[in-house]
């Protein structure tokens, strides 16, 4: 593996350290104090500086993430909260919403409350509130790479309804800077389910700033408020953070490379460009991307939201035609990749790939 300017293998470094803990590994910890008490995480550090934290008890999201003690993501001032503490009435999803690197929204419901069927829908459905099970995670060594896993079940069920198993596996390495997810989305129930699908990526300073940019093969832009329709020439492109501005909502249609994959580019600094984080995903099954812009005090957060549906609300995606449902039995494959490109160089080759 190629570390600080040169090449490792597996004997070289087991040679010179004492245990793995010494270059990285996971690490299970608790919080104890506040509404964070009984919360699990699991921290995946790597020799490159690159660390997340995973927390079992709300739907194997991603938290706190940093590379070389930068943060990427950004913090809601809710902090972790138990699980315990969620209400899925209404708009009460944000007071758990603790932001963080991926909050996960769905199963069979995402966005907005609505009603539906009879069935009252609060915000982003109950996920990234549920407690995942059998909760593995191990650290092996595939020739002279170090891999790095956590894996789980999060059911969504209850009676005389849903069952909805989302099997998620995380995957990273010791020298890598990067986060792979995946999901295996199984109807374990006897009924004709919805299934809507959002990964909620939160960004935050310092990787966000006002001198930041995206870019993205975007091919048509749809604000979803007429605040974001007057804003929609700079949905790309941020200012300092200003009190009291409303969010703005895009929805994007973006174009597939040759191997039917999207990739996202935040840059950090569009002046410097040195420093980025990168999103890749199958356009075929996460069809809908939304962009979440606000640029306010203490909410100065940039949401880029791989997903199979927008965030009206299921009645409207149902209206609309183009709810999506899983069949008893029938099980969807999804997931996406999350790298940090340090470097101008790396930078570069990643708006080359844009550009191309």
């Amino acid at each position: 593996m190629y570390l600080w300017g040169r090449d490792w293998s597996r004997s070289e470094l087991e040679q010179r350290i004492g245990s793995l803990s010494q270059l990285g590994g996971i690490t299970r910890f608790e919080y104890c104090d506040g509404k964070a008490r009984g919360v699990t995480a699991l921290r995946v550090k790597t020799a490159s500086g690159f660390e997340f934290s995973v927390l079992p008890e709300r739907g194997l999201d991603i938290f706190e993430a940093t590379y070389q003690g930068r943060s990427l993501s950004w913090h809601s001032p809710v902090g972790v909260m138990h699980p315990a503490y969620y209400d899925p009435r209404g708009l009460e999803w944000l007071k758990t919403f603790a932001g963080g690197l991926l909050t996960t929204c769905g199963l069979s419901a995402a966005g907005s409350p609505s009603e539906d069927h009879g069935e009252q829908l609060g915000l982003h459905g109950t996920i990234s509130t549920t407690p995942a099970e059998q909760v593995n995670w191990w650290q092996e060594w595939e020739n002279d790479e170090l891999l790095m896993t956590i894996s789980g079940k999060i059911r969504e069920a209850r009676v005389f309804g849903p069952n909805l198993v989302a099997n998620r596996t995380i995957k990273s390495s010791l020298a890598g800077r990067s986060i792979r997810l995946e999901d295996r989305i199984v109807n374990e129930g006897n009924l004709i389910t919805p299934l809507m699908l959002v990964y909620h990526c939160n960004f935050g300073f310092p990787l966000l700033t006002d001198r930041s940019r995206i870019y993205c093969p975007s091919q048509h832009v749809e604000g979803r408020t007429d605040f974001a329709k007057l804003h929609k020439e700079s949905w790309n492109v941020f200012e300092p953070p200003v009190p009291g501005i409303e969010e703005r909502v895009y929805y994007h249609e973006l174009a597939p490379d040759e191997h039917g994959n999207v990739r996202v580019l935040l840059v950090s600094d569009d002046a410097t460009r040195d420093f980025a984080v990168e999103i890749t995903y199958t356009a075929a099954t996460l069809p809908r991307f939304v962009e979440w812009k606000m640029t306010g005090q203490t909410h100065f957060v940039l949401g880029l939201e791989p997903a199979n549906c927008k965030v009206d609300g299921r009645k409207a995606e149902r209206d609309s035609g183009t709810l999506c449902f899983l069949k008893p039995g029938e099980e969807k494959q999804f997931g996406l990749e999350l790298r940090v490109l340090a470097g101008s160089q790396e930078v570069s080759e990643a708006i080359q790939r844009q550009s191309a």
